[in-house]
């Protein structure tokens, strides 16, 4: 019997339901210390001093860590703009400028509740409006200082992070031959993964080398991102993963794991962070908030000529991933349905709030409520069904992409809105009060990312599936790799196991 097309039961389910399982949270050593970290409570300021004095009176607390005491680099995705610790300028409320070692979790975190900061306070700049005006004060004075992977050119200027713009040089005669001009502004917020396990590290240092461990969900980035900020070869860090508590994006970066690997080596001691729940929502990157400006050249007869759109997302205070997102609007507006030519203009700007990061298909939610509001508004504006409309001016296979990319099977949307359109028996709907049924269309790209597993046979005749790519709650690692496993080497797909990622046993894998 063939062990794919099947459903088994998942390989995960019985240790979960039992509490056998072993997530971050659960992690503990022998002589383990804690840390905890001591934040900005203010959103821009310059730092003028910390007195450790008070929570190094607190039982239990061994060292208050400052600025003074770690790698003066700054380090990051793409651009190199984030200090491990605020020096002399803090740049979002939640920023660390401090880490308390202790004895305990509730030592640790008391102290860092009571490091006294001492920080001037400056006008921040709140939102990326602020932050584009005429005159805005910068988020960093010094940004044009700040290295760029590769040394590459991404539009940066002031409090602008990262610029991409297509613009095919047509749009005012199409606007010129419209019979009217549709407009739109979409504002979304920010969007917390509310993953319930927090985030967390357990590192130690032997033999030159430092072990983290954590529920991550792309160990290897992790590991060269940790051997970034400590200014060490990527060989020197391993990365040992366990479940996942939840991550939908959250855990992609680095968060606590570099502060407790440098610990780790400082007191040659096992060293365990874990964020609060507070922390979570105050300082993690979460989904960024942005703001979409949608503007089309229509005719009555529903033909859209031209499309303009302008984009400016919120990277808070550090770039993190966002130069890296600014494309990917190319691959959102003029893909689904055929809007002429287009010019997609995105900003991703600096404010003094938390690091934006990603959340599950990123960017991907704001883009997509966007474009079909505003088709929304087109078909409004022509007095015409909202469903006719978009399946009218769907795009057809053959058509380009804003990237000169060809679409195939794109009729599958058709096929798709027709099979709602019967399930949801909406046309069938009597008079009187009504539950409103509601259509959209969205595509998405697919990332060519590394990975990498090696199937193991074993003495007894079962198989082991060695990789690093992680389990993040669907079933497809821990249950879908047995099963393809199972099928290639003719086993039952018990008799496979999958083992958890170690960036020191696996090849590369992008999680």
């Amino acid at each position: 019997m063939s062990a794919l097309g099947t459903s088994p039961e998942r390989s995960d389910a019985d240790a979960k339901l039992r509490g056998q399982a072993v997530f971050g949270a659960d992690l503990s050593k022998t002589g383990m210390l804690w840390a905890a970290l001591a934040r900005s409570p203010v959103a821009a300021g310059h730092l003028r001093a910390i007195d450790p004095v008070p929570a190094l009176r607190i039982d239990g607390v061994l060292e208050v860590v400052t600025a003074a005491d770690v790698p003066d680099w700054r380090t990051g995705v793409i651009v190199s703009d984030t200090p491990m610790l605020a020096a002399d300028y803090v740049a979002y409320e939640g920023e660390p400028v401090a880490i308390v070692v202790a004895e305990s979790r509730a030592a640790a975190e008391a102290g860092a509740r009571s490091v006294a900061v001492d920080i001037e306070p400056v006008e921040p700049v709140s939102t990326p409006e602020q932050a584009l005006a005429p005159g805005a004060r910068l988020v960093h004075p010094e940004w044009n200082r700040f290295a760029v992977a590769g040394g590459a050119d991404i539009g940066r200027n002031g409090n602008v992070v990262a610029e991409v713009v297509h613009d095919p040089g047509d749009l005012d005669e199409a606007f010129a031959a419209a019979d009217f001009v549709v407009e739109g502004t979409y504002r979304t917020p920010r969007q917390y993964q509310a993953h319930l396990e927090p985030k967390m590290a357990l590192a130690t240092y032997e033999s030159g080398r430092y072990t983290i461990e954590v529920s991550h969900q792309y160990p290897f980035r992790l590991r060269d991102r940790v051997a970034q900020i400590l200014g060490v070869a990527p060989s020197a860090v391993r990365v040992v993963g366990h479940h996942i508590g939840g991550g939908f994006g959250a855990k992609l970066d680095v968060s606590l794991e570099a502060f407790a690997a440098l610990l780790a080596q400082r007191y040659r001691r096992p060293v365990r962070m874990q964020h609060t729940a507070l922390e979570e929502r105050l300082a993690a990157p979460c989904r960024a908030n942005a703001i979409t400006a949608v503007r089309s050249a229509v005719r009555r007869d529903g033909t859209i000529l031209a499309t303009d759109v302008e984009i400016v997302s919120d990277s808070g205070a550090y770039a993190n991933n966002g130069p890296a997102l600014s494309s990917i609007p190319m691959f959102v507006f003029g893909s689904i349905y055929r809007v002429g030519t287009a010019r997609i203009w995105t900003r991703n700007v600096y404010t003094n709030t938390a690091p934006t990061g990603a959340y599950r298909g990123v960017n991907g939610p704001w883009l997509v409520f966007a474009n079909e509001r505003h088709m929304d508004a087109i078909a409004d504006a022509l007095g015409r069904d909202r469903r006719e409309f978009r399946l009218a001016s769907l795009a057809r296979d053959g058509d380009l992409m804003r990237n000169g990319q060809p679409l195939e099977q794109v009729s599958i949307l058709r096929e798709a809105l027709d099979r709602v359109d019967d399930l949801s028996g909406w046309q069938d709907a009597g008079a009187g009060e009504l539950r409103g049924v509601g259509q959209a269309a969205a595509i998405w790209l697919t990332n060519p990312m590394p990975g990498h597993a090696t199937v193991k046979l074993n003495e007894d005749g079962t198989a082991t599936v060695i990789t690093s790519a992680t389990e993040n709650g669907s079933g497809a690692v821990a249950t879908g790799l047995r099963q393809i496993a199972a099928e290639a080497l003719g086993l039952a797909t018990d008799q496979v196991t999958v083992t958890m990622p170690d960036t020191d046993a696996t090849g590369y894998d992008a999680g």
